[in-house]
């Protein structure tokens, strides 16, 4: 041992050359670097892939097999393995969510397109419409203010709608030639995906032994402290990641049929277009819900004018049953952070990465927060120093208070 200490110490001077030669070597030629190791990360993606395949899917597969679990101990006449429960399992969450991809994709995508194609057919007079509508409520309140035919026009085409429209309409309608380009797509990718998927059935299957072959990596490469650093901090990402995507697609599921049955009750236009709105952007926490209202009111506006104002408030008591007693019973207060964080959190990791960093931001923002205050709350107690209500207080060796401030 000590020769070799001996060694690193002689030729201490070599290794900084070379590690210098190298880093310079990195910087000078940082592009082609980049693209190797780019390359060379892409050999990953079916891993990459698998791992989020198998993380989603694990919620409701931790569900189902705790479920069949009591229901073998109700029954008790059965004794199956741990592995077969697990294989039960797996096979209801894939074949649950081949249900829901053949029902979205067999009774929702068409009308969706078709909702599109009217729209599309139909733009010009929905602009009229508008227009028409704008200019009526302007009288009502007394203003001096009209909008012209062509500004709509010329804010649709800014927005450029059409083209927007064109791109959905390409993605779900039936075109034969829509439909070649899908088969190319898709055969390009073909090996990448059924890799992925059974990557993920074999990290599903042996989760257990999977996460303890990693934690025995990161014990080998950190060391005792930092790992055990590292695995609590992973354990709390866990579960709010968890907690946030198991809760919220429930809840944006639960809104987006009752924004259709609403729609389909009141005979509102184009239920299937603004309930698959409410679905994807109530992901959006606190913000969602208003994108999804000024898409329903534009579209109420434009296609049957008359609606527009019960529309407004029907959707208004919609939300506000839904974020008052929906979302607390489903999601709770799991994240468990206020909304001067959320809207802080909303701001920065959108800002950084843009429409992704909005989806994560609020598991994001609580988990920097549990860590931060973790942090915080350790350091206090290190230094014998308490805060609580609106008193500063410092513990003695026997745990005595005494008032600081």
């Amino acid at each position: 041992m000590d020769k070799h200490k001996d060694f690193i110490e002689q030729n201490k001077i070599i290794f900084y050359i070379i590690f210098a030669i190298l880093f310079s070597y990195v910087i000078y030629n940082l592009s082609d670097v980049l693209d190797v190791a780019g390359k060379f990360i892409g050999l990953f993606k079916p891993l990459f892939i698998a791992i989020v395949i198998a993380f989603i899917a694990n919620i409701p597969m931790h569900h189902f097999e705790n479920w069949l679990t009591k229901l073998q101990a109700k029954i008790g006449k059965t004794n199956f393995s741990k592995g077969t429960l697990r294989a039960l399992a797996i096979t209801i969450t894939f074949l649950l969510a081949l249900l829901i991809v053949i029902i979205f994709s067999s009774i929702v995508v068409p009308r969706i397109a078709e909702s599109i194609y009217l729209i599309m057919n139909n733009l010009d007079s929905y602009i009229t419409r508008l227009t028409n509508f704008i200019n009526k409520w302007a009288i009502k309140f007394h203003t001096n203010y009209r909008i012209s035919r062509s500004e709509v026009s010329n804010l649709f085409t800014s927005a450029n709608i059409s083209g927007v429209l064109s791109t959905l309409l390409g993605w779900f309608s039936d075109d034969s030639s829509n439909v070649s380009s899908v088969v190319n797509s898709v055969g390009s990718t073909f090996i990448t995906a059924i890799t992925a998927f059974f990557m993920s059935l074999y990290l599903l299957s042996n989760k257990e032994r999977h996460i303890d072959q990693l934690r025995k990596l990161v014990l080998f490469v950190l060391g005792k402290d930092k790992s055990i650093r590292l695995f609590e901090i992973s354990r709390e990402a866990n579960h709010y990641f968890n907690s946030f995507i198991s809760g919220q697609v429930l809840e944006a599921a639960i809104f987006m049929l009752e924004t259709y049955v609403v729609m389909r009750i009141f005979a509102f236009p184009f239920p299937e277009l603004i309930a698959s709105a409410a679905f994807i952007f109530a992901f959006i926490p606190m913000f969602g819900g208003f994108f999804t209202f000024v898409i329903g009111i534009v579209l109420t506006a434009a296609a049957k004018s008359s609606s527009t104002i019960l529309f407004a408030i029907i959707f208004i008591c919609l939300q506000q049953f839904e974020g008052n007693f929906v979302y607390p019973k489903i999601v709770g207060r799991s994240v468990g952070i206020s909304g001067l964080f959320v809207l802080l959190g909303l701001t920065v990791f959108g800002g950084l990465f843009g429409f992704i960093g909005v989806l994560l931001a609020v598991p994001l923002t609580a988990l920097i927060y549990a860590l931060v205050a973790r942090f915080i709350n350790i350091r206090l107690y290190r230094r014998n120093l308490e805060v609580k209500g609106n008193k500063v207080y410092e513990l003695d060796k026997n745990d005595h208070k005494k008032v600081l401030y």
